[in-house]
């Protein structure tokens, strides 16, 4: 079976999830990319948008879930997914990954994330 891949990559927010009230308080950055399957279809070779799933709705979720604090990175990637099927009911598997940019614990220099496989 043959299927379109949709990614959005290094997409960023300045978002305020966190367990510690810091991270609540002062909020940090955060790196999100989604990447998306849709099964192959003939309507697309006929240059149908209506057959395929626009990346600019997919950001839209992505940037509003992401408003929504959350002390968890693991539910903010949760609320994605679930919004994203139940907008598009023929996405059937993709990966949301969400990079806090700059974790507030001593020693880490790099990036902490989280990845939701659906």
């Amino acid at each position: 079976m043959m299927e379109y891949k949709i990614s959005l990559n290094n997409l960023l927010f300045y978002a305020y999830h966190g367990v510690m009230e810091e991270e609540r308080k002062n909020g940090n950055e955060f790196r999100v990319s989604l990447s998306v399957f849709i099964p192959y279809n003939n309507e697309i070779a006929l240059d149908d948008i209506d057959a395929t799933v626009s990346y600019a709705d997919l950001y839209e979720i992505v940037k509003e879930e992401m408003a929504k604090p959350k002390n968890l990175l693991e539910t903010v990637a949760q609320r994605i997914v679930l919004d994203i099927k139940s907008n598009f009911p023929q996405i059937k598997r993709g990966e949301v990954t969400i990079e806090k940019m700059h974790p507030p614990i001593p020693g880490i220099l790099g990036t902490a994330s989280v990845s939701l496989i659906f």
